[in-house]
């Protein structure tokens, strides 16, 4: 990780954007693999039923982003913009094994299923067609943080995380993560 993309993932976590968690390498892996059979099901349901396959890319690519989260010791805060966060990080963290195109393709997939979920006459916006372009940008996506993934088994957990002292989170993150994470570690 390069200097800039620290600062950046420790700004996301000082605005709550993104919270400090233990790494978890089999959440990832478990995020992955749904992810992948989130692209079969889209390809299987492309000409049946377009806006559920297209939210399904969507979601496959959230949830390999998210693996990737999880298996640094992050997570994305819930609520209003939870997957525009996930999809900034992806910008931010994942530019140097996600091609540019892909990257600005799943932003717009993010509006694509904006459109399936809460528009108007979604099925005649979204068509087997943009399905099969999007479950390929999603296939792209869910390949290249499998493969990062695998070289990387452990990712080293979150900016400013105080090694070898469990529960002490990023000294940048607001006190209420702190707070709440210390009571979480602690044996019952």
């Amino acid at each position: 990780m390069s200097p800039a993309q620290g600062e950046r993932l420790i700004e996301a976590i000082a605005t709550g954007d993104l919270e400090c968690v233990r790494p978890n390498m089999a959440a990832a892996g478990d995020r992955v693999n749904v992810a992948r059979r989130h692209i079969r099901s889209a390809r299987s349901l492309a000409d049946d039923d377009p806006t559920l396959a297209i939210s399904a890319c969507h979601d496959a690519i959230r949830k390999a982003v998210t693996g990737h989260m999880a298996a640094a010791g992050l997570r994305p805060r819930g609520g209003d913009g939870a997957h525009r966060i996930v999809l900034d990080y992806a910008r931010r963290q994942l530019s140097q094994i996600i091609s540019e195109d892909d990257l600005m393709e799943a932003d717009d997939l993010r509006r694509d299923r904006a459109v399936a979920e809460y528009g108007d006459f979604a099925s005649r916006q979204i068509d087997s067609t943009r399905v099969r372009t999007a479950a390929d940008v999603a296939d792209r996506v869910v390949s290249a943080i499998a493969s990062s993934l695998a070289a990387q088994p452990q990712q080293g957990g979150c900016p400013g995380r105080r090694r070898g002292r469990p529960g002490v989170f990023c000294a940048s993150a607001p006190k209420r993560h702190q707070t709440a994470r210390r009571k979480e570690s602690v044996p019952h």
